[in-house]
């Protein structure tokens, strides 16, 4: 009996498209990947909050480091975001092969793009860093030695902790969320335990700082990584691969091209967003080192609200595709509406403490009275934005799910290099300084949120399939 395999996915294909209680269906889908999100954004926060005991350089450095690092994750998104669409799609209509072939492709292209993400990061992480710092008026060489090497480091990493992104997204089109968080769960446990040994120096280990945290987090990586690109060949996989299935792995143009189509625009539009972040922190910098390290933590904050609701941004998308491809276009709206509205739930909860507690948030990466200081009013903001941002990942994930990346690719490329650019620079130059630069981002938030659910309610109800049977 195959408890994982072909079963397992026709098991799941029922229990989302012949679904009876769709809010039930959207926890089932959704309560996992919110989760593992979270974790992911962990491994980043955990060295953010050790890190941040060693002082506001290091601190600096390290935020300097993730943001690089996950300004490269965008590259995975063309595979990752394209593949869990087309994956939902064909085992929402019972085309397992199809699912099959999709998942050969996108791994195997990914791994190969990684590859070279991985040399640029270890090569040029001195250049990326003092890039990011250009407008600092006087360049803090200790945060740009600290940065390149825990960057440099990380990279190493680079190759398997992406696969594992796409990987993840084979399982969460198939609808498989629970096996990625047991992966983000191990990751998290062995940089946690990585980072206490390695940091600080207990036991036989040696204090290495931040070389430490970024040993831990690309030990971390390359374990998790690994071991889900084994699982993709075992039961356990919903759309389960086989190296002797003749041509499963040979390059089809059709599927990839069908796969890059979908998620290229999601991946400018991923671009886009980290470079509008990298643009705002070369802005911040202007303002001096206190600042930089100030908008790290807000950078962690806001990412620390952002990746749950991204959990509900790919299970709407699973729930969305799955729909679609059994051609139930009012149970695809509907699922992505309630999941939007989870989303809200969340992460309103999570803006309420920012609001309230604003330094105790703050207190959990640094103790630097003046640094404190300059966060009070950006979480403030950030709270205030929740329900925004909440509306516009999870519908995002939807049009996603859709194969609709383009619109919401021009919107966000407009908004956040064009509109909020312009409020950032005013308000900046007004003397606002850092909570003009997270005013910015609340004004430019609900704006976006309007455009994005007229999309999703006009769109979805017309959407159509994808891709066509496969005939082997």
């Amino acid at each position: 009996m195959k408890v994982f395999g072909i079963a397992a996915t026709n098991i799941i294909f029922m229990e989302i498209v012949g679904t009876q209680n769709l809010r039930r269906s959207v926890l089932q889908i959704a309560w996992p990947v919110v989760l593992r999100t979270s974790l992911n954004m962990f491994v980043q926060l955990v060295d953010m909050a050790m890190v941040g005991t060693l002082g506001a350089v290091p601190l600096a450095a390290v935020g300097l480091g993730n943001q690089i690092f996950f300004f490269s994750v965008a590259v995975v998104e063309a595979f990752s975001i394209g593949t869990t669409a087309l994956v939902a799609q064909a085992v929402g209509k019972g085309d397992l092969k199809t699912a099959q072939k999709v998942a050969a492709q996108s791994v195997a292209a990914v791994l190969m793009t990684t590859l070279a993400l991985s040399v640029i990061l270890i090569v040029f992480s001195r250049q990326l860093i003092s890039g990011l710092v250009f407008f600092m008026p006087e360049k803090d060489l200790a945060v740009i030695s600290l940065g390149s090497r825990y960057l440099s480091l990380v990279g190493i990493s680079a190759s398997l902790r992406f696969s594992m992104l796409a990987v993840n997204a084979v399982f969460q089109g198939g609808g498989n969320t629970r096996t990625p968080l047991l992966l983000m769960i191990l990751a998290n446990v062995i940089n946690l335990v990585g980072n206490y040994l390695l940091i600080f120096g207990i036991g036989p280990f040696p204090a290495m700082g931040v070389e430490g945290a970024a040993m831990a987090t690309a030990l971390a990586g390359m374990i998790a990584g690994g071991l889900s690109l084994a699982l993709l060949f075992t039961g356990v996989s919903p759309v389960r691969l086989d190296l002797k299935r003749p041509g499963l792995f040979k390059f089809q143009k059709g599927i990839i091209g069908k796969v890059i189509s979908v998620g290229v625009p999601s991946a400018i539009e991923q671009i886009t967003i980290h470079t509008s972040q990298i643009v705002y922190s070369m802005i911040t910098a202007s303002l001096g080192t206190m600042a930089v390290a100030a908008h790290q933590i807000m950078h962690s904050a806001y990412t620390a609200t952002y990746l749950p609701g991204k959990g509900f941004s790919l299970a709407a998308t699973t729930l969305v595709g799955q729909f679609l491809g059994a051609r139930k276009q009012k149970q695809a709206l509907r699922s992505g509406l309630i999941t939007a509205r989870f989303a809200t739930v969340l992460m309103s909860l999570a803006g309420l403490f920012f609001f309230f507690f604003p330094r105790a948030v703050a207190g959990l990466f640094t103790g630097d009275p003046a640094v404190l200081a300059l966060t009070v009013s950006p979480l403030r903001l950030l709270a205030l934005a929740q329900p925004a941002l909440a509306y516009i990942v999870a519908l995002n994930g939807g049009l996603r799910g859709a194969g609709d990346t383009r619109w919401p690719m021009g919107l966000t490329i407009l908004n956040m290099l064009g509109l909020r650019l312009v409020l950032t620079l005013a308000a900046v130059r007004l003397g606002y300084g850092l909570a003009g630069v997270w005013a910015a981002m609340l004004i430019e938030s609900y704006l976006r949120a309007s455009l994005i659910a007229y999309r999703f309610n006009s769109r979805i109800p017309q959407a159509e399939p994808l891709l066509k049977k496969s005939s082997g």
